[in-house]
């Protein structure tokens, strides 16, 4: 009998685990799902089990902290209530972190009334109010009541209150989500507490945050690998310690956990449409931006100034009235993905942001882009017509390293294809002919080609067939000598890309007829740039990489008059710098040792970012950065091991938003006019041992300098500012 129990209890376990597994994976299909129409009406509470929750605990004591703590950073403004924000990533655990700290006894003490009120994408201030009114007294009120009367109620209820209010799952969506104006109106009802008053907002969009005035944005992250685990255990078995005796069931939970990706709500079958609401909420000309990043394989950084490109190839990022242009569009269409917790952005250099998708809203991107982009993640079926309108490939790795070279059966059956791309090779070395043969011969309609890495010795006179062809990518073939004549004939190219090609003597003599390319990246093993580039006028963005023998850029760059971004790196034998174009608006310089960036006679006056790194013979920022101060909105300093004082100067940079100084080990501290730089939202200092001790929290002799910046790292650890 013992054992037919015992069997009974495996079965119901792994039945459980089945369940939970089920739960956990049903996002995570190969096509997630047809999710079109679907919209969830849901409605939050303020009651939770406390020891259901795992792994906020850091997360509730930093809100908490802010919560307590938080002064108004602008003494004349006369708000008694402030706003600390909660954001992040639908179904991340947001609400669920709002109900901790709502129901923490420290806050609970604190706050004399307290409220949770249910938002969703409907920002309407007559029904907020009724539902603030009915939360601070339990007692409804009638539906007829006209918001005169409403109001009044409102200000009998919170006049000389101290409360806390929590507004659960704010939305800005067009004019029915929350707007400035709206806002305000609210704002002004509410104003009638005890100074010190709070209200916490949990969105999953960053524009909230800033139209609802956030004093603090805390960003909710996923949870850890082992926190993920012990929630699925939790959930997949009744009694606790109960796991210990099924070794082989815990080992699921771990491979559960990695496909979580730290979303709690990736436990429960109800992510999709959750996640599903944020791309709903998408304007409808970043839609189709966002289902084309489902091309890239799960886990790769994007980078703006790659992606932007793409984007342009497929003619996503083309103005109404021209006013501006492509590429600042195509980047503040990434920040604004990024602002809906749909991208999570790595480092944002103003010019350029690094951003990663989760694997979740991969997923989504996936289901979204339907069967117009085919690649490692889903494949349309060959049997089906589905794959006629297959219109962008990405081509994995496996496929490039078959046994037999041979192009891949998914390839053969397409035909109007517009995008192909090898987005994570490697350190693979491609020389399937067959394949690249194909590209040349099948897909006349090609907008962008990937040739990167393939090894190619020669490039075929071909190319000049594909027409339409706009964004081409032939870095990293180091055996290309020589670029053929036909390629003049792309009328359409924007983008080419020949770093890492260390052995091209030049550009085709008549490169200048290919009046549209706007970026290019260069490397050459001469020792001046090819005077052809002269005649490209519309270049935007220039790029010069590893090359060895460059000693002198020339006339070619001053020639340039539309240029915005210029790259130099790895360019060891490059002594001085021509007078740049006044165009300019960021300038990145790495890894050039011989570079004397003193020589320059004259600034620029709109340039806007300037980053400098692994230059070791650097002691301080050049003087012609000062021609910049009204305009210059972030400097990186990374990796330049002899920098001793930063200018005084610097205190003058009344627009600087980010200050980053990492790997300067010499540097003792920070300029004493520090505390003028009032736009200054973002300081990172790391491994400069020096400094960190100085700018340590309270104690060093720099952290006055620095209190009033909303955002400091130091080593790795974000520091609360002393105001807060």
């Amino acid at each position: 009998m013992q054992v037919m129990n015992n069997r009974g209890n495996v079965a119901t376990l792994k039945r459980r685990v089945r369940e939970a597994a089920e739960k956990a994976l049903f996002p995570l299909e190969e096509l997630a799902g047809d999710w079109q129409g679907v919209h969830v009406k849901r409605e939050t509470h303020s009651f939770v089990q406390v020891y259901d929750v795992i792994g906020r605990d850091d997360d509730k004591k930093q809100i908490i902290i802010h919560l307590l703590n938080l002064r108004l950073k602008h003494p004349g403004v006369r708000d008694t209530v402030s706003v600390i924000s909660i954001l992040g990533l639908g179904g991340m655990g947001k609400t669920t972190l709002a109900k901790l700290v709502y129901n923490d006894k420290r806050v609970v003490k604190n706050f004399e009334l307290r409220m949770w009120v249910y938002v969703s994408d409907h920002f309407d201030i007559k029904r907020l109010v009724r539902d603030i009114i009915t939360s601070a007294t339990n007692q409804n009120c009638g539906d007829d009541e006209s918001l005169e009367q409403l109001q009044k109620k409102l200000q009998n209820v919170l006049s000389d209150k101290h409360f806390l209010l929590v507004l659960d799952d704010v939305w800005d969506k067009s004019e029915i989500g929350v707007t400035i104006s709206k806002w305000l109106e609210l704002k002004a009802l509410l104003n009638v507490g005890v100074n010190e008053s709070k209200i916490i907002v949990t969105t999953r969009d960053e524009s909230v945050t800033k139209v609802m005035e956030s004093v603090y944005v805390h960003q909710l992250k996923g949870l850890c690998h082992e926190d993920c685990k012990s929630l699925f255990l939790q959930r997949a078995f009744a009694r606790r310690g109960e796991e210990e005796r099924y070794p082989q069931l815990v080992e699921i939970g771990d491979d559960i956990a990695d496909k979580c990706g730290g979303v709690p709500l990736a436990e429960h079958n109800d992510i999709s449409p959750a996640l599903k609401l944020s791309y709903d909420a998408l304007p409808p000309y970043l839609k189709p931006r966002f289902a084309f990043c489902s091309i890239f394989p799960k886990n790769y950084i994007f980078r703006s100034t790659d992606l932007v490109p793409l984007w342009m190839a497929q003619g996503f990022l083309q103005s109404s009235t021209g006013s501006q242009e492509p590429e600042e569009m195509g980047l503040d269409y990434v920040r604004q993905i990024c602002s809906r917790s749909l991208f999570q952005m790595r480092e944002d250099s103003i010019h350029s942001i690094a951003f990663e998708m989760h694997h979740l809203v991969h997923d989504l991107a996936i289901s979204v882009a339907h069967v117009e982009c085919s690649s490692e993640n889903f494949r349309p079926p060959s049997t089906s017509i589905l794959h006629k309108k297959v219109r962008h490939v990405s081509i994995s790795r496996d496929d490039l390293c078959m046994k037999e070279v041979r192009v891949p059966d998914y390839l053969l059956q397409l035909k109007k294809v517009w995008t192909i791309l090898f987005p994570n090779p490697g350190d693979t070395v491609i020389t399937n002919k067959p394949l690249l043969k194909t590209c040349f011969k099948r897909f006349k309609y090609l907008r962008a080609l990937d040739l990167s890495g393939w090894s190619l010795e020669k490039l075929p006179s071909s190319i000049g067939n594909l027409s339409h062809l706009t964004y081409l990518d032939l870095s990293r073939n180091p055996s290309l000598q020589k670029l053929p004549d036909s390629i003049c004939e792309l009328q359409n190219l924007q983008t080419l890309l020949l770093s890492g090609c260390e052995n091209l003597k030049g550009l085709p003599k008549d490169i200048g007829s290919l009046i549209n390319i706007r970026k290019l990246v260069f490397t050459t093993s001469r020792m001046e740039l090819p005077e052809e580039i002269k005649s490209l006028t519309s270049l935007r963005h220039f790029e010069v990489h590893s090359c060895s023998n460059l000693e002198s850029l020339g006339e070619v760059v001053q020639s340039l008059t539309n240029l915005r971004i210029l790259v130099i790196s790895n360019c060891g034998n490059l002594e001085s710098l021509p007078q740049l174009s006044p165009s300019l608006k960021a300038i990145v310089i790495s890894d050039c040792e011989k570079l004397d960036l003193m020589s320059l006679g004259e600034g620029i006056e709109g340039l806007l970012s300037f980053s400098i790194s692994k230059m070791s013979n650097l002691e301080a920022l050049p003087h012609w950065l000062q021609d910049s101060i009204p305009s210059l909105q972030s400097i990186r300093i990374e990796n330049c091991v002899h920098l001793k004082v930063l200018p005084e100067w610097l205190q003058s940079l009344m627009k600087l938003q980010q200050l980053v100084i990492e790997g300067c080990p010499e540097l003792l501290a920070l300029p004493e006019g520090m505390h003028h730089l009032v736009a200054l939202k973002e300081l990172k200092i790391n491994d400069c041992s020096k400094l960190v001790e100085s700018c340590r929290t309270k104690e060093g002799q720099d952290w006055s300098k620095i209190t009033h910046v909303a955002k400091v790292t130091i080593d790795g650890e974000n520091i609360a500012s002393s105001d807060d």
